[in-house]
């Protein structure tokens, strides 16, 4: 999991990238190009070779480039952006002369045969290509200044967005979890008081700056500190040794199988003949965690808890991140969290 969030993280870095560098934009903008001049031309590639369509296309890159270059500082609204309005107008003027000296007088000197003679009912056809050429940089421009960044505005404000939302959810679960937590450490010896100091910090910790993701590992350490506190109730932890150096590296919505804990010890009578069951096991789709206590007819009437919806919320985020949360009923008497880790 690791891996895949340094993945986004690095495509977002490529896209922040391409959005500020004109020359990545350009080069994408020159692929595209090279691709419709490819299709334009299909039906005759086969007269040409790599040196000769390179030739034919030359002159279309190079325009391409300089009135692109013209194009993009003239947009930034610098100091000097009128003068590259008057170089773009330049260059397009230019045009018609410069492509007919390059295929009639220059090109001819090398390839005998690339282009006929000029003659003057030539220009008509000329002017036509460079029309549809001009034609296409204008639908190449308006698609890199509206649909890009169109594109990049909405995945910067669709993540602004989640992280937003995640950082909303993870305070008021950490709020909620907070007000239990000090409800089950008080009652505890004054020494068990002083080591749950660092259990505090981390929590308060995460309200302050939120992480939002933690590794299994982390996650687990700490709700089993949760589990060594909660000395009024019996628990039963199982199939931990299962998990590898991967699977603890996975990562999990900070503070939510803490609240699954908190959330069993609230809503599970004082009973050491129905312990808290935390148990690891394998399944078809990979590693599973299921959290299991009992519960009284009363409490399923009125809910387990507002720190559940508020992990739901977090991890439906993590659609793509292979991992399954599910909550049950078993036998109108217990409720199950089944966390699935799929491989």
């Amino acid at each position: 999991m690791f891996e895949l969030t340094i993945y986004r993280m690095n495509m977002q870095s490529i896209l922040t990238s391409i959005q500020h560098s004109l020359l990545k934009r350009m080069a994408i903008s020159l692929l595209i190009l090279l691709l419709g001049l490819t299709i334009v031309n299909f039906g005759k590639l086969h007269l040409f070779t790599p040196l000769t369509f390179t030739v034919y296309v030359l002159p279309f890159m190079l325009f391409f480039c300089a009135l692109y270059a013209c194009y993009r500082m003239a947009f930034t609204k610098g100091r000097f952006w009128f003068i590259w309005c008057l170089l773009l107008l330049l260059c397009v003027g230019m045009t018609y002369r410069c492509v007919k000296y390059y295929y009639y007088d220059l090109v001819p000197l090398f390839f005998n045969g690339f282009t006929s003679d000029w003659k003057p009912e030539h220009r008509t056809e000329l002017l036509s290509r460079i029309s549809s050429g001009l034609l296409f940089f204008v639908v190449i421009s308006a698609a890199d200044y509206f649909a890009w960044a169109h594109f990049y505005t909405y995945l910067l404000s669709k993540k602004v967005r989640a992280q937003l939302h995640s950082m909303s959810d993870v305070q008021l679960l950490s709020g909620h979890f907070m007000r239990r937590l000090y409800n089950i450490v008080r009652v505890q010896p004054k020494s068990v008081q002083s080591e749950s100091l660092d259990f505090f910090q981390y929590v308060t910790d995460k309200i302050a700056k939120p992480t939002v993701l933690v590794p299994l590992k982390e996650e687990w350490h700490y709700s089993m500190l949760l589990v060594s506190y909660s000395t009024d109730r019996s628990f039963m932890v199982e199939g931990d040794e299962l998990l590898d150096r991967g699977m603890w590296n996975r990562s999990v919505p900070t503070l939510s199988m803490m609240t699954w804990i908190e959330n069993a010890i609230a809503y599970s009578p004082c009973d050491p003949v129905e312990p808290i069951v935390i148990r690891w096991i394998r399944t078809q789709q990979g590693m599973q965690l299921q959290i299991k206590n009992c519960i009284s007819s009363a409490d399923l009437q009125h809910g387990t808890g507002k720190g559940l919806h508020l992990v739901n919320r977090l991890y439906e985020q993590m659609n793509n991140h292979f991992i399954e949360l599910e909550y049950a009923i078993d036998d109108q008497k217990y409720f199950v969290i089944k966390l699935t880790f799929k491989s």
